[in-house]
């Protein structure tokens, strides 16, 4: 197949423009000549052809008539007339024939011409490409500046898009997510009281986002534990800042709460707002739908087995060389420790001589991988506060909870790391928090004493447990605090018809602490608080989760138990803290939750109080007299014997959301006579 090809350009040779002028000077004196040949032809040729037939015979005709003696040269003539004729226009073809042939020929040498020259052009641009680009670098500084500028600039673009990727995916994915539910998704009807929380579409929006946020991160790290982590997190901009409580000026980069909201100016609840509630709810009750979605979306938490659920362990630790061996222990002692996760905040000096890491096994992994700390090293997350920062045990719990990430339970252990368990502990647990039918249940109590401290021994369970019934005012004048001690509560066994279910009791403990997960996102610790001690933490937290639909139950076993500890670990801290900190903090503790008469500070919605219930029903129930500052004796003979069970647990709400105390009418008193005996 013949390819058309681009006319040649002009050839730059002399002798080539000689060579094609002549041709053109050759073909246009043919052109002249076989024109002048065709003109003369044409002129012949009229007057034949010109005529029509019929008169070319009458002008014979009458040639004939009138010569009759030259008829025979006339015909001779005309004879000789066609012959030349045809010979003329058989030269004429011959001549256009041999000029097309001249121009094709002239055409295919120009073409050949011009493909020598293009050939040689592009040999001699790839020489120049090859040869002589890293020389023209080379030898042009700027242009090699400016490569070297290109070259910075896109490592940089490209080191932030790797880096900031995770981030980049959620947030795309939060905008798509929230376009996509606002458009589909239909409000759920309830039949809900005030006391229920109302943006249930905000509420569950935020616990989506936040279980998406975390699972990008989790599928980011590169640990091949199942369990969420906050390791890595602080590298890609997932901590925040705060305040140290004692002092403003020393901030401190902490993991980002699991989920959180805000309030508009019309109080409805917005995601990703300036101020940032910490409650999930602001103390209203939350749903059955809502609590579902914590530890799970609700297909997941329907489909697997209770004991197979995870276990968010809290725990804190101050200067404990063996708090490694209370990691080991919790971990080595559990049914299903691959569906734990330990959150340990760790109050130290990583430069102290003592100091050892709660997840450093005793033998480097490298030499014994088969240790419980090297097996389970990526559930253990490890947040060390330096001495200096130290603000007490409440401030770490704080610290403790902003490292949950949407566990089904929630368990907080020790005033300080030293703890034994029993074999099973976890399993135990579950088993109790289901028996009481109640989402709002919390199984607390104060630890028993043991002297075993093998951590790589479980102990077995014990019958004795704390019961947590009785509290009093201590102190002198202004300074009387409500608090409950542990050598004032009752250790028993549980009647023998109350063995197999929690009993419910009216105080809360800060050792042991079992619940679903939204427990710790229901009441949060307050991180502003410096300081302040075991009796002021306990007091407080159990009037906040009371006042948010919570209900506490004494365990019907002792699963988890305390070694010596040092009985100073809340009121030995660092020096931020001591002096007028600490009283700053007592006195906004006290007005957050109501028992200041003198109340000036404004107490912030999210550390404050719930909405569920009022505190004042909690101190006509357990005969407490918050103005007087007294309180009524013998409630644990109320509560230890069952009959504050019995009075109350029928009274739990259809949907299993926590007893509804609007619904009794009990008011806890005793005797006259030993009421003013005891103040005698």
């Amino acid at each position: 197949m013949l390819r058309l090809r681009p006319p040649p350009p002009p050839q730059n040779n002399a002798s080539s423009r000689r060579d094609h002028n002549n041709r053109v000077s050759s073909g246009d004196h043919n052109d002249r000549i076989s024109t002048q040949q065709r003109q003369s032809s044409t002129q012949t040729k009229s007057k034949f052809v010109r005529r029509g037939g019929r008169q070319r015979k009458i002008d014979a005709h009458r040639d004939v008539i009138a010569t009759d003696d030259n008829s025979s040269v006339r015909k001779s003539s005309i004879h000789r007339s066609k012959q030349s004729e045809r010979q003329e226009d058989e030269s004429t073809q011959q001549h256009y024939r041999q000029h097309s042939r001249q121009r094709r020929n002239n055409q295919q040498v120009s073409l050949q011409d011009n493909n020598s020259e293009s050939s040689s052009h592009n040999n001699h641009q790839r020489r120049r490409r090859k040869g002589g680009s890293s020389s023209s670098v080379i030898s042009n500084p700027q242009s090699l500046f400016i490569a070297l500028i290109r070259l910075v600039i896109v490592s940089t673009l490209a080191y932030f898009i790797l880096i900031n990727a995770v981030s980049i995916m959620y947030h795309i994915f939060a905008f798509l997510f929230g376009l996509l539910h606002s458009s589909s998704r239909k409000s759920t009807s309830y039949k809900l009281d005030s006391v229920h929380v109302q943006n249930i579409e905000e509420i569950r929006h935020a616990l989506e986002l936040a279980k998406t946020e975390f699972d990008i991160l989790q599928s980011s790290d590169q640990s091949q534990s199942q369990l969420h982590s906050v390791r890595g997190e602080e590298k890609i901009g997932y901590f925040e800042q705060i305040n140290h409580p004692g002092d403003k000026s020393v901030k401190l980069s902490v993991p980002k709460f699991y989920a959180s909201v805000s309030i508009g100016e019309n109080g409805s609840v917005n995601i990703g707002g300036q101020k940032m509630f910490r409650q999930l709810t602001l103390g209203m009750l939350l749903t059955p739908e809502l609590v579902k979605m914590i530890g799970g979306g609700p297909a997941e938490t329907e489909s697997i087995a209770p004991y197979d659920r995870t276990i968010f362990a809290s725990i804190i630790s101050k200067s404990d060389s063996k708090c490694s061996n209370t990691v080991t222990n919790l971990l080595k002692s559990a049914a299903n420790p691959e569906r734990i996760r330990v959150a340990v905040v760790d109050r130290t000096n990583p430069l102290s001589r003592r100091y050892v890491a709660c997840d450093a096994p005793p033998i480097p992994c490298s030499r014994d991988p088969d240790q419980t700390l090297c097996i389970y090293n990526a559930n253990i997350d490890v947040y060390e506060l330096k001495t200096e920062h130290d603000a007490g045990a409440m401030f770490a719990r704080h610290i403790g909870q902003r490292m949950y990430r949407g566990e089904y339970y929630a368990l907080q252990v020790g005033v300080d790391a030293g703890i034994v368990f029993s074999g099973g502990w976890d399993e135990e647990l579950i088993r109790q928090l289901d028996a009481t039918n109640n989402e709002m249940a919390v199984i607390s109590t104060y630890l028993s004493e043991t002297k075993i401290r093998d951590a790589n021994r479980p102990i077995q369970a014990t019958p004795e447990r704390y019961t947590i019934c009785h509290a009093s005012y201590k102190g002198d004048g202004r300074e009387r605090r409500l608090e409950h001690i542990r050598s004032e509560q009752v250790h028993q066994t549980a009647p023998p018809d109350r063995t197999d279910s929690p009993m419910l009791q009216p105080f809360w403990s800060s050792e042991l602490s079992f619940s679903r997960g939204h427990f710790l996102l229901q009441v949060p610790y307050d991180p502003k608080l410096c300081g302040l001690d075991e009796q002021d933490e306990e007091i407080s937290m159990a009037l906040r989760a009371f006042s948010c639909g919570y209900d506490f139950y004494t365990p019907t076993q002792s699963v988890i138990f305390r070694t010596k500890v040092d009985s100073n670990s809340h009121s030995n801290v660092g020096g931020l803290c001591k002096g007028n900190p600490k009283n700053k903090s007592r006195k906004r503790l006290y007005s957050l939750i109501g028992l200041n008469n003198n109340d000036e500070d404004a107490i912030p919605h999210e550390y404050g109080l719930g909405a569920v219930r009022d505190t004042a029903k909690f101190f006509t129930l357990y005969g407490i007299h918050a103005s007087e500052r007294v309180t009524e004796h013998r409630l644990c003979e109320f509560v230890t014997t069952g009959n504050m069970h019995d009075e109350f647990v029928p009274h739990m709400r259809q949907d299993g959301m926590g007893i509804d105390y609007n619904r009794i009418s009990f008011r806890f008193h005793e005797l006259i006579s030993i009421h003013k005996d005891s103040h005698q």
